[in-house]
């Protein structure tokens, strides 16, 4: 049982047993895994607050051959982002993204690109109470990363530049609709200012990009219309994509 060391982001945990935890990770050198930390739950247990979900964490694990669960032998915190877990909106928008990374990065792969997207949303989300631009660009990022981006210029159906007013799209759609091809179930509107927009996404850091300026009308429509796309490839509803429709 080799013993490697590895970054990490907690997605998620799960209770095992009276004192154990099941961490959800994606690590930077091994992908996305689940591993057993025994004792965790215990009050004085030495991994302490590192194991919260949304840390940012090194780790050294133990993998057991032929085993889906591996073994944390310690860990230790790199980065919190438990305080912004204070603001409601931020929170939520910070769950989004732990659930998206847990449903839609294949198991055992790894992803660097990936990895250092998760860090800086979480990083772009701890610094202000802003959600749809981090979430706009990471949603665009995931979807290009997994060969799943949608064509933001042309109609699925006919493939007529889009151009003004944009696109349309309903539940379950994976495309863009110009007005002439929509129908009846296509009735969400995304206004071509921020499908570009979020195409500008491709060639910045998320930083500078944040930092570019105001962005244009259509951002939370572009924003919700990809997190649409990402739900159809995820194979089940998304929880927090309904509690971002909710409360956001």
């Amino acid at each position: 049982m080799p013993l490697r060391e590895t970054e990490a982001i907690v997605l998620r945990t799960y209770r095992l047993g009276e004192a154990d935890k099941i961490a959800s990770l994606f690590t930077r050198q091994l992908g996305r895994l689940r591993a057993v930390a025994a004792g965790a739950r215990r009050p004085k247990s030495r991994y302490g607050s590192s194991l919260e979900p949304l840390s940012y964490i090194r780790l050294w694990i133990f993998e057991r051959e032929n085993r889906d669960l591996l073994r944390i032998n310690s860990a230790e915190l790199v980065e919190s982002f438990f305080q912004m877990q204070g603001d409601y909106r931020v929170q939520v928008a910070a769950q989004y993204v732990a659930e998206v990374a847990e449903r839609f990065l294949p198991e055992r792969e790894v992803n660097e690109r990936a990895f250092r997207l998760l860090v800086a949303v979480l990083r772009a989300l701890k610094r202000s109470a802003e959600i749809d631009r981090p979430l706009l660009y990471f949603d665009y990022w995931m979807l290009l990363l997994g060969g799943l981006l949608p064509d933001l210029e042309h109609c699925s159906a006919c493939g007529r530049v889009l151009g003004e007013p944009g696109g349309f799209y309903g539940q379950g759609s994976e495309g863009l609709l110009c007005a002439d091809c929509r129908s009846g179930q296509t009735r969400q509107a995304v206004w071509a200012a921020g499908l570009a927009y979020a195409a500008t996404a491709r060639h910045s850091t998320l930083d500078r990009w944040l930092e570019a300026g105001a962005p244009p009308p259509g951002c939370r429509e572009a924003r919700l219309f990809l997190e649409l796309v990402i739900e159809a490839h995820a194979e089940k509803p998304l929880a927090t994509r309904k509690m971002l429709n909710e409360e956001l």
